[in-house]
């Protein structure tokens, strides 16, 4: 059976081909995108990845097609008409179709679309063992901060690191250490955290910034400053985070072993309160599910 499909207010699966070939999506890469996880069709951090698509729709004003209720009514209901547990939920929303040109009418009816994969987590294996990079030169826009579809530099960095028998691309630009072609980046120097600062170089990650919420309410310090590419590899432990990977810790970069290739004592510990958090997420929406008098919600 192929996916669920909401596509400008109704509903199809992906099987159906409904974007038009003059859409400024796939013309322009004029449309930002988001990911977000469920687990037993609830889910995960909705609001906080809502509220990323908002700003960015914003940054690059085209009118956002839902508010927070209406997106997550979508949500429920997409959940609902979907037949697996656990997945994650694709979203994009573009400026709209119209005669192609550079110059674009103001006010455009914006193209949305949300679907749900199926998707493969990692394991307790892989949380532990880690994952391989290589650095890779930063060759996207200037305005990272905006999660835009235009991803080929993204794609091109990840293809590398996949030749070369990794899993990830740690982009490099101008003598500094940025952020994964998917994903944020952090290293462990003396039991604090290094991560580089929100600007226009690096995405406001979900996952980063909850983590980084773990991270102060445990005691251990946060410093959000430029990682410059000298200091890469005097470090203790390293991770990535992102949506489909949670917390995870980084084995080897360029070839080179990091810590012990396993992950570390403050890696492990966020792992595990990251994945606490996710599980209370859950449960939450159990709770506000069992005591509601109204339909069935999962937020």
């Amino acid at each position: 059976m192929n996916d669920v499909l909401f596509f400008n207010g109704r509903w199809t699966t992906t099987d159906e081909r409904v974007l038009g070939v003059e859409d400024r999506g796939f013309q322009f890469g004029d449309a930002v995108y988001e990911v977000f996880k469920f687990l037993r069709k609830r889910p995960i951090l909705a609001i906080d990845h809502f509220r990323r698509l908002d700003r960015g729709l914003r940054e690059i004003d085209i009118r956002n097609p839902w508010n927070e209720s209406g997106f997550l009514r979508t949500v429920d209901e997409l959940l609902d008409r979907t037949i697996f547990d656990d997945g994650i939920v694709y979203i994009q929303v573009s400026r709209g179709e119209g005669e192609r040109a550079h110059f674009y009418p103001d006010n455009m009816p914006p193209t949305a679309l949300m679907y749900t994969r199926r998707f493969k987590f990692p394991d307790e294996v892989k949380k532990e063992l880690g994952i391989r990079l290589i650095t890779a030169p930063d060759l996207r826009w200037k305005q990272c901060q905006v999660k835009s579809v235009n991803l080929l530099p993204n794609a091109l960095a990840k293809k590398r690191a996949q030749r070369k028998g990794a899993d990830e691309a740690l982009l490099v630009g101008d003598g500094e250490v940025r952020e994964g072609a998917s994903s944020s980046f952090f290293v462990v120097r003396a039991g604090r955290l290094i991560t580089h600062p929100l600007d226009e170089h690096i995405l406001a990650g979900v996952v980063r910034d909850r983590v980084i919420g773990l991270a102060l309410a445990a005691k251990i310090r946060v410093d959000e400053r430029p990682l410059r590419e000298a200091e890469l590899f005097d470090m203790d432990e390293a991770f990535i985070t992102s949506t489909t990977m949670g917390v995870m810790p980084i084995a080897e970069i360029d070839g080179r072993v990091i810590g012990n290739s396993r992950r570390g004592e403050i890696t492990t510990r966020l792992q595990r309160l990251f994945d606490d958090l996710e599980m209370s997420e859950m449960s939450q929406q159990r709770r506000e599910t069992t005591v509601s008098d109204s339909p069935p919600r999962r937020r």
